[in-house]
């Protein structure tokens, strides 16, 4: 979803606080840590997926 690639992307890549994006995107504190770990954990879960579908192929 775009809220969370949003949020992921202002806090791990561009180095921005919980604090800076809630202000940027008019959400809460809460909800930017929210959407950060659900980003984390569907990304880890496509990685996962995307590595078994590699040792299949091999």
């Amino acid at each position: 979803p775009v809220g969370y690639r949003t949020v992921l992307n202002l806090f791990v890549f561009e180095k921005h606080t919980h604090k800076e994006i809630s202000i940027a995107l008019n959400i809460s504190e809460s909800t930017s840590k929210s959407q950060l770990s659900k980003a984390r954990s569907l990304l880890r879960k496509k990685m996962k997926e995307f590595c078994k579908v590699q040792e299949v192929k091999k």
